[in-house]
């Protein structure tokens, strides 16, 4: 159980650069060329606050489930038998999920369809076994990488470490069905 609540929190905790992208185009949408930057900032500020509040509170969030899962995961002994990085699913998300976001520059913000986007992405990463990258992991210095086991399991793991060699990893954390956390 307390796998699946890890993997739907990481997984909502994921939208938020989401949201600070809508937070954003807002600001630009809203930007007045014939007033100062200061102006423009005091004449702008509620356009969107909700956006980068839940912003804020979804990366703090993120960062209270990492340092509760290092602090209080059982450790388990590994072997691994394959190390090789995972990094680049962080270009591939900014390309998939920010980049259309940022084109739709327009005067109205799309509340329903932000909720039905995030409502079906959240429900298949959810019910799936799919790992879905966090981008707020990359941002707080953790390194992506997929592991393969001894005994053939492949999972993906997550390190400040960087990482080279598999030997270097002894101890981990089984943070959901398929993602452990370095504990070495």
């Amino acid at each position: 159980m307390l796998n699946r609540l890890t993997k739907i929190l990481l997984v909502a905790t994921s939208l938020a650069p989401i949201l600070l992208t809508y937070w954003f185009t807002g600001q630009v949408n809203s930007y007045n060329n014939s007033l100062s930057w200061l102006e423009n900032l005091k004449c702008n500020w509620n356009i969107g606050i909700s956006l980068l509040i839940t912003t804020i509170i979804l990366t703090s969030f993120c960062r209270l489930i990492i340092f509760q899962a290092k602090k209080h995961l059982e450790v388990i002994p590994i072997e691994i038998d394959e190390i090789k990085t995972s990094d680049n699913e962080a270009l591939g998300f900014v390309l998939v999920y920010l980049l259309p976001l940022a084109g739709q520059v327009t005067n109205n913000f799309n509340l329903p369809v932000l909720i039905f986007i995030g409502a079906l992405f959240f429900f298949i990463v959810a019910t799936s076994n799919a790992y879905h990258f966090n981008p707020l992991l990359s941002i707080l210095g953790y390194h992506f990488y997929e592991v393969k086991l001894k005994s053939g399991v492949t999972y993906i793991m997550i390190s400040k470490r960087n990482l080279r060699k598999s030997k270097k990893i002894e101890k981990v954390g089984l943070l959901t069905e398929y993602m452990i956390i370095d504990k070495s």
